[in-house]
């Protein structure tokens, strides 16, 4: 695999050129990402979709966008307004112990909210508020947030039944049903995203920002973007809206699965309890009560990254480590030799018995320097690649906002762990085979949890 990324080029392909209905949407949605082509190319394809595509476009708007997000220096800046919104959200878990799910999406908002606007939506306490005028102010952020998973969902959908490709393919002006549904959503998405970040902008042009709005990555890029032309004002706009809706699904799933292992393996929370504890003594903000990036860091809580990385190997969020393709040249792999603009797929050995001791348990202790050692100069040293490290890919496409949900996640699964005891009450759940869980990206169906407050 690494010979395929080696071979991706100047514009490497990706997944996302295959998500034929959100590139429908954003052209029929009149997004500024998609322009005309010049001629159309080998495929009949008449317009570039940007981001969504390869080439020019799309080196433009992801160099844009990665700007702020990858830098590891920038990610850690943002981490003050996250672990607010992590301690808001866990403030109320309890209220959401029926539907944990759709806590999980609400978290996951209002915590990229912080990093993208430098501000507090609080929609995990607003969403559950028995007063009615609080509830109208904050109904849009549910909407939102309703509307983004319904775009994941009916893509997914929409997957399964080929119909619904040759059907767009061949009859562009037809609408079917469940593309008409995911269009709804992709409108209500991008209606409400768009009002969110043109009113910052206005703000900011007036001068109204608070410091902690100056700080957020919104702010930054409207000033990149004034200073050097590399994109327009809209295109900007589009391209933190796309971040911003698709940070709600995948950062969620990825913590949903952490928190379901944790929840399951008591003695693996009580110790990642204990270091948090530890940590935040010694490294913490506010007197050693608030979370930082040195708390949550791998040299002041390793077990933490052990229980991350534990979590991933064990349910990874998607049905593959990465799909490539070798856009650049042919390559030759084991004797085989795959065309240029091949898709290459590399899958999972999470439960491979000739690669990994007894892997239906949740051990994050497989990742320690010692365990990595142990398997040195044996087959099983692929499992500690770095491919096989996160869900976020490897190479030129990485999600480039994978610095910024790792930090998330560390938030939110620390601040839930030193605030409550979290269990799964349900005696007929007694370890992951037990759990149900949905697809695209692959996350759990969470039963109801038990939170027992620490301290």
């Amino acid at each position: 695999m690494a010979k395929v990324v080696r071979s991706e080029g100047a514009y490497p392909s990706g997944l996302i050129e295959k998500l034929w209905q959100w590139r429908r949407a954003m052209l029929e949605s009149g997004s500024v990402l998609v322009s005309k082509k010049d001629s159309s190319s080998s495929d009949g394809e008449s317009h570039d979709y940007g981001l969504f595509d390869k080439g020019e476009g799309w080196k433009r708007h992801r160099t844009f966008l990665q700007t702020g997000m990858l830098d590891p220096v920038a990610a850690r800046g943002f981490l003050p307004g996250i672990v607010l919104a992590a301690e808001s959200a866990s403030s109320v878990a309890p209220l959401h112990s029926h539907n944990v799910n759709e806590y999980m999406n609400y978290t996951a908002f209002d915590m990229f909210c912080s990093f993208m606007f430098g501000k507090q939506m609080n929609t995990t306490s607003t969403s559950v508020s028995t007063d009615p005028t609080v509830k109208g102010e904050n109904k849009e952020n549910e909407q939102f947030v309703t509307a983004a998973l319904g775009v994941f969902e009916k893509t997914n959908a929409m997957n399964l039944f080929p119909l619904e490709f040759l059907m767009a393919k061949f009859f562009p002006w037809y609408k079917t049903t469940k593309y008409q549904a995911l269009q709804d959503d992709w409108d209500t998405v991008r209606d409400i995203g768009l009002r969110l970040i043109y009113d910052f902008v206005d703000r900011y042009d007036r001068d109204e920002l608070d410091e902690m709005e100056k700080a957020s990555y919104l702010a930054g890029a409207i000033e990149r973007q004034r200073e050097s032309n590399d994109i327009t004002r809209d295109e900007m706009a589009e391209l933190c809206l796309i971040a911003l809706f698709v940070g709600v699904d995948t950062t969620s799933s990825v913590t949903a699965w952490n928190l379901v292992h944790l929840a399951l393996n008591p003695e693996c929370q009580e110790k990642l309890h204990a270091e948090l504890v530890e940590s935040l003594n010694a490294k913490g903000s506010n007197g050693g009560t608030r979370l930082n990036a040195d708390v949550i860091g791998k040299k002041v809580s390793p077990y933490l990254h052990l229980c991350f990385r534990e979590s991933h190997r064990a349910t990874p969020a998607f049905g593959a480590a990465m799909w490539k393709g070798n856009s650049h040249n042919e390559i030759e792999i084991h004797g085989e030799t795959l065309p240029q603009g091949s898709m290459v797929q590399m899958g999972h050995i999470s439960y491979d018995e000739d690669y990994i001791d007894e892997p239906k348990k949740f051990r994050p202790e497989r990742w320690t320097a010692e365990g990595v050692a142990s398997r040195k100069g044996t087959k099983s040293e692929v499992l500690d690649h770095p491919f096989m490290r996160d869900p976020f890919s490897q190479g030129a496409r990485r999600c480039p906002g994978s610095r910024v949900a790792t930090n998330e996640i560390h938030a939110m699964i620390s601040q839930l762990v030193l605030d409550w005891k979290i269990s799964v009450p349900d005696e007929k759940i007694n370890s992951l085979h037990d759990i149900t869980y949905d697809a695209g990206p692959i996350k759990p169906i969470i039963p109801e949890l038990k939170f027992e407050p620490r301290r």
